[in-house]
């Protein structure tokens, strides 16, 4: 009987003491659990802070890059607007020694004589011009190539003209055709190379072509 009351008291502590050691474990599982809680918390802000920061630089980056863009293609606009002024400031050196030369065609007004006005030209190009073309213009101010057409306006009166093939160097005469005078004196010819050009009124040398 005895044997018996011992053997129940030692089952009774042993399930105490794997009782306690039960709720020790949990204990200590949950704490466990709580920390990894919190560490994977921690570690989830961390991520989220890198990716944050990685998202920014990229922004940044992206920002850079289009402005890069930007300027390139400024710098490049810029870089092809030189290009053409440097080709028209090129061509002008080249077109200026010509230019000089068909400066050298002078056309002026004489007197009038039997209802035609007369025309002394003075070819001093050093060359012969061909398709020599005087008008009449009755204008203010500088008369342009560009300009040159608003004078004469489709089914306006016919101007005052003088033309001639041929223009030997030196002096010759000529005279106005049509019923229209007016005040001042533009030519338009070709020098010896087939070039075409235009004389104003003040005398200004302008290009056409060939």
């Amino acid at each position: 009987m005895m044997k018996e009351k011992n053997w129940l008291t030692w089952l009774t502590v042993l399930a105490l003491v794997v009782g306690f050691a039960a709720m020790g474990a949990s204990v200590w599982l949950s704490a466990q659990a709580a920390k990894q809680t919190q560490r994977n918390s921690q570690l989830a802000g961390q991520l989220y802070q890198a990716s944050r920061t990685k998202s920014q630089e990229a922004s940044s980056i992206k920002k850079r890059l289009d402005k890069l863009a930007s300027d390139n293609s400024s710098l490049k606009k810029k870089n092809s607007r030189l290009a053409k002024e440097n080709q028209a400031l090129r061509q002008a050196n080249q077109d200026l020694p010509a230019a000089s030369a068909a400066a050298g065609l002078n056309v002026w007004e004489t007197e009038e004589k039997s209802g035609k006005l007369q025309l002394k030209i003075d070819n001093q190009t050093g060359q012969a011009v061909s398709d020599l073309l005087v008008l009449a213009v009755a204008a203010n101010g500088r008369i342009t190539l560009n300009s040159l057409p608003s004078y004469f306006p489709v089914g306006g009166v016919k101007p005052r003209y003088f033309y001639r093939k041929k223009v030997a160097i030196g002096g010759t005469e000529g005279s106005l055709t049509g019923a229209y005078a007016g005040s001042d004196m533009v030519c338009l010819f070709a020098d010896a190379s087939g070039v075409y050009w235009f004389k104003g009124n003040r005398g200004q040398i302008e290009k056409i072509g060939s």
